[in-house]
């Protein structure tokens, strides 16, 4: 194992118990180094997203299977630099600059000064990559996953996305975009300019349930709203071939309630996908692909970032700096 001078303990913000923002608070843990197949992190930036909100809340599966394992140091998202580097790793070496989704579902840990990942679920960037790459991986991975992978999509078919201006729908409609396909975008009205800018055909103000009513022959249908939102947007639609659902607590009962229409509903899970996150990076780095940060805050204002997610008071990504 090959490592650099390091210290001996870290500072992060972690979930200390299950419930309100203030629960996020700053520890100190021990530096560890990197075991087989592993590599150190020094993180520069980190995303937040809205799975890092819920589980911090105590809904879902990673908050279950970690509620007797707090404090949980947050964050699946990092961007920083290799400082060490351990057994068995060949295709990363110390002082490489690295973006990738981390420890998901279950261990996290990128809100933080240093964050340990499996090397086969980083990519590596070009020297001139900033911090906000961090906001791609795990939105990015969404979308494409989403899109692609369980909703099959096509060139030439037509895809609603709703919260198309948020984390994971302003990829998505790119990414539906790029490959062909008629988005219909739907979203509030001050970002229609931006999905129409981003690839957008059609834009759906969600505001206005009426206008729900003019989707038909809808070949996929990519939901990153979840809930009863969901349900009622998906009820005034006509015929509706397939439907993805992200968020998970209701995927269950978003896909009940379009089963009358014939609609082939599933939900989804994100998983690492090295290749994938590869061919993401280079849309970014290639100015292909556009990321929408609405904020940069210090990590030790966590919280404050998790506060302005569940006042659903912005629509974008959110990085946390390590500086």
């Amino acid at each position: 194992m090959s490592f650099i001078e390091l210290p001996k303990t870290y500072s992060a913000m972690a979930i200390t118990k299950f419930g309100a923002a203030q629960t996020l608070q700053l520890i100190e843990k021990p530096l560890q180094q990197p075991g087989v197949g592993e590599v150190l992190i020094k993180v520069t930036a980190a995303a937040v997203n809205p799975i890092d909100v819920k589980t911090r809340a105590g809904l879902g599966w990673a908050a279950q299977q970690n509620a007797d394992k707090l404090p949980m140091v947050a964050g699946y998202d990092c961007f920083g630099q290799v400082v060490a580097v351990g057994a068995e790793v060949s295709q990363l070496s110390l002082n490489d600059t690295v973006v990738g989704m981390v420890g998901f579902p279950l261990t996290a840990g990128c809100y933080a000064q240093y964050a340990l990942a499996d090397a086969d679920c980083l990519s590596t960037v070009g020297a001139t990559a900033s911090a906000e790459m961090a906001a791609l991986p795990l939105a990015g991975l969404t979308a494409h996953q989403g899109l692609f992978e369980f909703g099959q999509l096509q060139a030439g078919e037509t895809v609603v996305i709703s919260a198309a201006a948020g984390g994971v729908g302003h990829i998505a409609v790119q990414l539906a975009a790029s490959k062909g396909a008629k988005v219909i975008a739907v979203a509030s009205v001050h970002n229609h300019q931006m999905l129409m800018e981003l690839g957008a055909k059609q834009v759906i103000n969600y505001h206005e349930l009426s206008q729900f009513e003019s989707l038909i022959n809808i070949d996929l249908w990519l939901d990153l709203v979840g809930g009863d939102t969901a349900i009622k947007q998906l009820a005034l639609a006509g015929d509706i071939k397939r439907l993805v659902t992200v968020p998970t607590l209701s995927a269950q009962a978003v896909c009940e309630s379009v089963a009358a229409k014939g609609t082939l509903g599933q939900g989804m899970l994100v998983k690492p996908n090295l290749d994938q996150l590869n061919e993401l990076v280079k849309l970014v780095e290639n100015n292909e692909l556009r990321l929408n940060i609405v904020k940069k805050l210090n990590f030790k204002q966590a919280a404050q970032a998790h506060l302005l997610i569940e006042q659903a008071s912005i629509s974008g990504k959110i990085i946390l700096t390590m500086d």
